[in-house]
């Protein structure tokens, strides 16, 4: 009688290094450059934040890091001139600071 493996005998034909090449190829695909902000819409930002600020309205943060887009939703609680940054706080009541150079928009929710 003959023993087959059925598919058992399929699944390692890759090596472990090879499937992580595929899974950081994978990654690297859905990576997107930094957007470029016209003075226009930087002023509309600018002035949703003071607004923000002034009414302790919470705003969505969207944020470039690494080749990704990342979102934090909170208050503005500080913005820093000198080290151009600002102090968000979230609702856990962690403080982020974010450079005002890796902002790529921001809206009310």
């Amino acid at each position: 009688m003959i023993r087959d493996r059925g598919n058992i005998k399929w699944t390692a034909i890759m090596l472990p290094e090879h499937v992580a090449a595929v899974k950081q190829e994978v990654l690297d695909l859905e990576k997107v450059k930094q957007p470029i902000l016209d003075e226009d819409r930087l002023t509309e930002i600018e002035m949703l934040i003071h607004e923000a600020m002034e009414y302790n309205a919470q705003l969505e943060f969207k944020l470039f890091k690494k080749g990704y887009i990342e979102s934090i939703i909170g208050h503005t609680h500080f913005i820093d001139y000198i080290k151009k940054e600002f102090r968000i706080k979230d609702k856990d009541e962690l403080i982020h600071k974010i450079p005002f150079q890796k902002i790529v928009d921001v809206q009310k929710v």
